[in-house]
């Protein structure tokens, strides 16, 4: 912008410096004397080239004589001429001065080309663009959402596009427009679990969290069409609460619970609310220790873990139990997947297990059992996975076999 507007002012000063020396009366030399001169120096050098041209005899006296007469007329012709042509040339050359002009041209050139500037040029465009200030984004959020509104109006049997604008105004917290817009989805598409649990959660937080009437119809009904949604669950359940339908409340609220993990944040908030409605939470049966018939083609397999490898891990690592054939194929012949976090666990390897036909349990006498902390997640051995194996043991009468993983693999 500064350097703008310096090449700016330097232009402006060309400009005028070479219009003010003018008007100032700066350039005052006269156009008629040197030519008057020029004229007197070609009539002497002509008279003297005529006086040799007679001497020499080229010419008579009476030659001579009307020789300088033509000449002496043409001189006077000359002479005559030059004010006419001082006047005519002179207006270019021999200005007068005029101090005022001068001053007002000089105010008014800078003036009038930075106004003109302003009012047809781009200004703006001077300074590169600046970066945009951080925002919140919702009133580009807003914009977007208006236009798939705007849209909708031509396009009114866009299902897709009715439950877009539902969910947007839900994320807006414009509770009555998303209810609308979730009916008209839910006109087009009819019952299924989700949208009905939608639609009642729209118009449940439109009329303050009231889940009675209309609300609490539609969970009714998307329960019905699936009893374990789960968003059908937890509002189906407060809004069984507002009934006074406690124990139904609690029951949804337990069939969440028993499919979140125990150490959950999920879990610490479904356990709260049936606390607070005086009735106990049931305790997850404790899990039957795994038995194999007597004859079966099956192994129970015990897996433990090094406390010196467990430091480095935080248990949502991928844990593999596998049997392979005693000197037979790599390839495993039952696999099981957990977690680190199941440590220490029991599992049983059997024929459903199989990763390929032919290659079951069953169909040999002794395997080897393995289990892998996978730190890529696949059943692959890698560099730096935690590994244990048994020696070999029979397949038949159900064996027990206990693995523990102690070294790492190179």
């Amino acid at each position: 912008m500064i350097l703008f507007w310096f090449l700016a002012l330097v232009l402006i000063t060309i400009a005028l410096a070479l219009i003010l020396p003018p008007l100032l009366g700066a350039r005052r030399q006269g156009a008629g004397a040197p030519r008057e001169s020029d004229n007197l120096k070609l009539y002497h050098s002509r008279l003297a080239a005529l006086d040799e041209e007679c001497r020499l005899g080229a010419l008579t006296p009476d030659d001579l004589a009307e020789a300088k007469d033509e000449l002496a007329r043409e001189l006077l012709a000359d002479a005559s001429a030059a004010p006419a042509a001082v006047s005519a040339g002179g207006a270019t050359r021999a200005f007068v001065s005029r101090p005022w002009l001068a001053v007002a041209v000089g105010v008014a050139v800078p003036l009038l080309s930075i106004g003109l500037y302003q009012r047809l040029g781009e200004p703006g465009a001077i300074d590169p663009p600046s970066a945009p200030a951080a925002t919140s984004g919702e009133p580009a959020v807003e914009d977007m959402v208006a236009r798939l509104a705007q849209r909708l109006k031509s396009e009114p049997g866009n299902s897709q596009g009715w439950l877009l604008l539902g969910r947007s105004y839900m994320a807006l917290e414009r509770y009555a427009e998303a209810a609308r817009a979730f009916a008209t989805a839910h006109g087009l598409l009819g019952d299924s679990p989700e949208l009905l649990s939608d639609l009642a959660e729209a118009q449940a937080l439109m009329g303050g969290q009231d889940f009675l009437g209309s609300p609490g119809e539609h969970l009714e009904r998307a329960l019905q069409l699936d009893p374990e949604h789960p968003k059908a669950l937890w509002l189906g359940a407060f809004a069984a609460a507002q009934r006074g339908e406690t124990a139904l409340a609690v029951r949804r609220w337990q069939s969440l619970l028993d499919r979140q993990p125990a150490d959950s944040e999920a879990a610490q908030v479904l356990r709260g609310l049936i606390a607070n409605t005086g009735i106990a939470a049931a305790e997850p049966a404790p899990a039957a220790d795994p038995v194999v018939a007597d004859g079966a083609p099956g192994l129970t397999v015990n897996v433990i873990l090094a406390d010196r490898l467990a430091a480095g891990l935080d248990g949502s690592e991928t844990l593999f139990v596998f049997a392979r054939a005693a000197g037979g194929p790599p390839m495993p012949l039952a696999v099981a997947r957990k977690r680190v976090s199941d440590l220490p666990l029991t599992v049983i390897l059997d024929d459903s297990m199989a990763m390929a036909p032919g290659m079951k349990l069953s169909n040999f006498d002794r395997v080897i059992v393995g289990a892998r902390i996978s730190a890529s997640g696949t059943a692959t051995a890698g560099s730096g996975d935690l590994q244990g194996f048994s020696q070999p043991v029979p397949v038949a009468g159900g064996a027990t076999v206990n693995v523990a993983i102690t070294e790492q693999v190179p």
